[in-house]
C-alpha cells in the first residue's frame, strides 16, 4: 500500500473536513464559526475580568475610606491646633494618593 506518515494538522483538517460534510455546510464556514467562537470566548474573557477587577477597585477604595475615617475619629483626642495640622497631613496624604 502507500502509507503516509500520520500529521496531525491533516487529521485535524480531515475531521473538521468531515464534520462540516456531515452538518451539510462548507470548511470555511466552520472555520468562521470556530474563529467566531473564540472571539466570544476572548470578549467574555475580557469582560469578566474587568468586572472582577472592578470589584477589587471597590473594596480598596472602601477600605481607604474606612481608614482616614478611624484617623480623623481619633483626632478627637487632641488640642484644636493639633487637630488642624493633623488633618492637613491627610488632605496631603489624600491629594497624593488622588483620591
Amino acid at each position: 500500500m502507500n502509507d503516509q506518515p500520520v500529521n496531525m494538522v491533516t487529521q485535524a483538517f480531515a475531521w473538521l473536513a468531515a464534520l462540516a460534510a456531515g452538518l451539510g455546510i462548507t470548511t470555511q464556514d466552520v472555520v468562521y464559526m470556530i474563529f467566531g467562537l473564540a472571539g466570544v470566548a476572548i470578549s467574555f474573557a475580557s469582560y469578566i475580568s474587568s468586572r472582577i477587577d472592578a470589584h477589587r477597585r471597590q473594596k480598596e477604595e472602601e477600605k481607604r475610606t474606612q481608614l482616614l475615617q478611624d484617623y480623623l475619629v481619633s483626632l478627637k483626642n487632641l488640642s484644636v491646633a493639633e487637630r488642624v495640622t493633623a488633618a492637613g497631613a491627610a488632605r496631603e496624604a489624600v491629594n497624593r494618593t488622588g483620591g
